[in-house]
């Protein structure tokens, strides 16, 4: 999959700011949503489109989807998150507890990395249908990432140390270290979303809407 196409067209004078303006509320809660949502409208644009950057308009339904987004994000972290919380519990109580508050610890940060995998194509999958419950359905989501799984895990492990790279900007003083991390945060997060909607479009799990359709609209014109 060639991704240079999109990297130079994100970075045309004319649509270059559209990602920015996400990239510099992507730190701050409640204004990140529309970093989020932005990026599903974003996702939802490539479904139909090799390239593509949307416009900012309908500021409220970017701003609610980036919200459910969230609701995804925490419902698929549910087990790490569970686990961070017990362990550092454990880790107030004493000697005894603390060892296994720690032990839990690390094991929340294993479980993050395993529940975040499938948080990709979950993303797709919200950004394509629309539908909060059609990005829990973890077994369609499983079947689909099996479909493209090396160049899926390439991509995962791309992101992470993409991600990885951009938290160190954060050791730069002051608010210019916190405004460069937050940008280049979300520019790697909008070429994961280019990277993973394409990929997303060549499984099956993409061609359930179309296939719905169909089915719907033969129906209707066989109805007088």
């Amino acid at each position: 999959m060639d991704i240079v196409p999109f990297i130079q067209f994100t970075f045309n004078t004319q649509y270059m700011l559209r990602w920015v303006y996400g990239g510099i509320v992507m730190y701050i809660p409640i204004l990140n949503f529309f970093s989020l949502g932005y990026l599903s409208k974003t996702s939802r644009l490539l479904m139909i489109s090799n390239i593509g950057l949307p416009t900012w308009e309908r500021k409220y339904d970017i701003w609610m989807d980036g919200l459910k987004l969230l609701f995804i994000f925490i419902l698929y972290e549910a087990v790490p998150f569970f686990l961070f919380s017990c362990g550092f519990f454990l880790t107030t109580l004493g000697t005894i507890p603390a060892f296994f508050g720690h032990i839990m610890i690390k094991l929340s940060y294993i479980a993050l990395l395993i529940f975040s995998y499938f948080i990709p194509f979950a993303f797709a999958t919200f950004s394509e249908q629309m539908d909060f419950k059609k990005a829990l359905e973890f077994d369609k989501i499983q079947k689909a990432i099996r479909e493209v799984l090396i160049p899926y895990l390439g991509g995962y492990i791309g992101t992470l140390f993409l991600l990885y790279i951009c938290k160190w900007f954060l050791r730069i003083p002051y608010l210019i270290g916190f405004l460069f991390s937050s940008v280049l945060t979300y520019y790697a997060l909008l070429l994961s979303t280019y990277y993973f909607t394409q990929l997303f479009r060549q499984t099956s799990l993409s061609m359930e809407k179309t296939e719905e359709e169909t089915v719907y609209q033969d129906r209707s014109s066989s109805n007088p």
